[in-house]
């Protein structure tokens, strides 16, 4: 079964909602990964992410009431981080994966540029022989703050009322919280969507998360062009999710930039 999104446009939002974009390329482990610091990587990256800091992490292990066992800390594989300095825009390296992140997304010819250069230096330094996973992330925020919204009513008018119905229900009032998580297929991927609604203090927040994917054995060869078709896909996914009506909220430039 294929996804029916409509086809859209696509028109830059100065005012976007969006928190954070993310594409990670998971392959086989590469232990020479874990076991060098990747100063050739490094240098195929380095102008334009010049700070760099390695995460250690663990997995905290607590036996059950009355377990002989004692408490411990599994060491897992280090992940490096490599920073723009502004520290807006992350790359990330570890034994089995890399992705790139960032929190100042522009346009999806920008994103690519990057992650192009990253997908380059991986190739060029570590041969992965294949992808094991392949997904493109955007996590949308909407907020009273860059809606311009005054009430919850307000925001959630912003979205489909299909994504915001159980939040609405008269049976209950009005609600605090909410966690919804669909997966889509669409022949050999998935498109999670995740909806998420929730009250910090007095901010409410409807998250749109979606995160489209491919598993199994996957050639690493036309990786952005193989990624350009998820953006397209999760672009109509979020324009279907909100209004039509209600997009002027996001300030857009009606030059179209598909072209």
């Amino acid at each position: 079964m294929s996804l029916n999104f409509p086809s859209k446009s696509d028109v830059q939002l100065e005012n976007a909602p969006l928190a954070e974009v993310v594409c990670q390329v998971r392959f086989p482990p590469i232990l020479r990964i874990s076991a060098e610091e990747p100063t050739a990587f490094q240098e195929r990256i380095r102008d334009a992410f010049p700070l760099v800091d390695l995460e250690h992490a663990f997995v905290l292990r607590v036996p059950g009431p009355g377990a002989k066992e004692t408490p411990s800390a599994e060491p897992k594989a280090s992940i490096y981080r490599f920073h723009t300095p502004d520290k807006q825009t992350t790359i990330s390296l570890a034994a089995d994966f890399y992705a790139v992140s960032t929190t100042a997304y522009t346009h999806w010819r920008d994103f690519a540029r990057v992650l192009g250069m990253v997908h380059e230096a991986a190739v060029q330094v570590y041969r992965p022989a294949y992808a094991t996973r392949i997904g493109l992330r955007y996590i949308n925020r909407l907020t009273l703050q860059n809606t311009g919204c005054q009430t919850i009513a307000d925001l959630l008018s912003v979205l489909r009322a299909k994504l915001t119905a159980p939040i609405r229900n008269p049976a209950w009032g009005e609600a605090v919280e909410m966690h919804c998580r669909l997966v889509l297929p669409n022949g050999p991927a998935r498109l999670t969507m995740g909806t998420v609604f929730e009250t910090q203090g007095d901010e409410p927040a409807f998250v749109l998360d979606l995160d489209y994917f491919e598993e199994g054995r996957l050639d690493l060869g036309g990786l952005i062009e193989r990624c350009a078709r998820y953006n397209e896909v999760i672009y109509r996914a979020f324009r279907w999710a909100i209004r039509e009506d209600k997009l002027e909220i996001f300030k857009p430039r009606m030059k179209d930039l598909s072209k």
